[in-house]
């Protein structure tokens, strides 16, 4: 059946609420049931290796012993980040923390805070101070949140290629969607394909992705068992369909032609050198980027430190970095001090959305 956005509409389709928790129980419990006992694990894992080619391997437990090791000894570390903003009729408000760690507890962590006047100090006629309103309202004009994570996400990188461990690990893409983008008018393509490459070159790094949009990669991770991983794609491939966009999902990217080109030429560099791939530690899947020719060490790596919470079977060591970062620098003790300040200069129920001030 062909659906339509009138379908939803029909009133046919509505229920009254008394209905509807009336029922809900069972037709969820009845979908879930269908749902499951249409075995798609068996199909993509036989479709991977038999129409595919695609190996599924094990993890090396002996090259994990050495790994555990290098973890323990503090030759291993990880970034993580957190970036808060607030963006008041009175200026756009952020910070942003990282913080790299090993297992040796060598840590160091960074911030920058950032207060941008939302109206230049010296606009004095109406005229251009709603005109500056205007052009930020279409993004002419100032920071945004974007603007703010993509700083962090260039930065967390940066800063854990400097570090003097052997083996490093970030969270995320490789390459983060913000970093790729050149962050519009802030001009940051060259200086972030420049770190593309530092990323690319680097035998020793992995990212992890906790969560990832892709249902195929999804499906894919749903096939394995624990202990397996498989290797994807080449990391070129990803970055040829964010430039060149795709027959069904994206658009081009969109660049001026010297950015194309600059683009263009950070895909030639990074062929065959990074590899996508999904691995299982035990419940739950995780997609990760690592170097092409450094593969299975990298990916026992980061099983090795898996294995030290089962349960969720990510890297420990993100998410100690993780921790330290959000405890340090919370998000939320930064609006709260915000709206403490708000609150002293009498603005702050002009300054809060308009949900925070509902009844409930």
């Amino acid at each position: 059946m062909s659906l339509t956005f009138d379908y939803f509409l029909d009133d046919s389709k509505w229920t009254s609420l008394k209905d509807h928790y009336m029922n809900f129980n069972s037709s969820l419990e009845k979908n879930i049931e269908v749902a499951m006992q249409h075995d798609r694990r068996k199909i993509i894992r036989a479709g991977l290796q038999e129409k595919y080619g695609y190996e599924i391997k094990k993890e090396n437990l002996d090259m994990q012993g050495r790994l555990k090791q290098e973890l323990v000894n503090g030759n291993v570390a990880a970034v993580d980040g957190t970036c808060s903003d607030y963006d008041l009729m009175l200026g756009f408000q952020a910070r942003i923390g990282i913080v790299a760690i090993n297992y040796q507890n060598i840590k160091a962590g960074y911030s920058i805070y950032i207060s941008e006047p939302f109206i230049e100090y010296d606009k004095q006629e109406i005229d251009e101070i709603l005109e500056f309103a205007r052009m930020k309202k279409m993004g002419r004009v100032g920071l945004s949140s974007a603007h703010v994570r993509a700083i962090m996400l260039y930065k967390e990188r940066d800063f854990i290629l400097k570090r003097n461990e052997k083996y490093k690990m970030v969270q995320g893409d490789i390459l983060p969607y913000e970093l790729k983008n050149g962050q519009g008018r802030l001009r940051g393509l060259k200086r972030c394909v420049d770190m593309g490459r530092r990323l690319l070159n680097d035998e020793h790094i992995i990212a992890i992705q906790g969560t990832t949009t892709d249902p195929q990669l999804r499906l894919i991770g749903e096939a394995l068992t624990g202990g397996e991983y498989v290797i994807i794609r080449d990391y070129a491939d990803d970055l040829n369909a964010f430039l060149k966009g795709d027959d069904e999902f994206s658009k081009p990217a969109n660049f001026s032609q010297d950015d194309f080109e600059i683009f263009q030429n950070f895909i030639s560099d990074a062929q065959g050198k990074f590899s996508v791939g999904v691995y299982k530690c035990s419940n739950r899947a995780y997609v990760f980027y690592c170097s092409t020719r450094n593969i299975e060490e990298m990916v026992n790596l980061v099983f090795a430190d898996s294995h030290f919470q089962p349960i969720r079977g990510f890297p420990l060591l993100i998410d100690y970095a993780d921790a330290i970062c959000s405890r340090l620098l919370s998000s939320e003790d930064f609006k709260k001090q915000i709206e403490a300040k708000l609150a002293k200069q009498r603005r702050l129920e002009n300054e809060m959305p308009e949900r925070q001030l509902r009844r409930r």
